[in-house]
């Protein structure tokens, strides 16, 4: 049995697209995914599958979402395995606690091109700081992620994939969740 985090895009946020968490963890099991368990209302949800490709799991899951809430939803999964290591991979570690709260993580469905990689020079090393590292997004803002230029800039479509964003508190939670048996 793998152990899988599915990162929902843009439910519970701004009025639309409201899923209760209850409703989703028994969505997902009824496509007989085990132990699932979801944290706090932004869409994360911890489950158990056997052999499927997370692709595969991805467009189960979504398909779904549409079937039973009515609407598409992008869903980003990621293996306990990776999460950890994106984890490790932080390119800003940083040495006051509190300065996590800036940190964010952007999964993305698909790895950037070379190209769009280039597209996302200019915003590499201003006050707020992007990198890219495989699939992930990691940004550093330096005072708050709605008072940065960053806020505004699709990066989706500058990347050409979709994505979905988690702040580094929320991450680790997930982690730590999905570490539980």
């Amino acid at each position: 049995m793998n152990t899988y985090i599915a990162l929902l895009r843009g439910i519970n946020v701004g009025g639309n697209k409201i899923i209760k968490m209850q409703e989703l963890k028994a969505m997902f099991e009824a496509l007989k995914y085990e132990n699932v368990r979801t944290y706090i209302q932004s869409g994360n949800v911890v489950f158990e599958s056997e052999g499927a490709s997370a692709s595969g799991l991805a467009g189960t899951i979504s398909q779904r979402i549409q079937e039973t809430f009515g609407f598409e939803v992008p869903v980003i999964i990621r293996s306990l395995e990776e999460l950890e290591a994106v984890i490790a991979g932080n390119p800003f570690p940083q040495s006051e606690q509190e300065a996590y709260k800036r940190l964010y993580v952007s999964f993305l469905a698909a790895e950037p091109s070379a190209e769009a990689l280039e597209k996302l020079r200019p915003y590499e090393d201003g006050a707020d700081k992007v990198q890219v590292i495989g699939r992930e997004l990691y940004a550093f803002y330096e005072v708050s992620v709605s008072e940065s230029p960053l806020f505004k800039v699709p990066f989706d479509k500058l990347l050409g994939t979709a994505l979905t964003a988690r702040n580094w508190n929320t991450l680790n939670k997930v982690a730590a969740l999905a570490s539980k048996p």
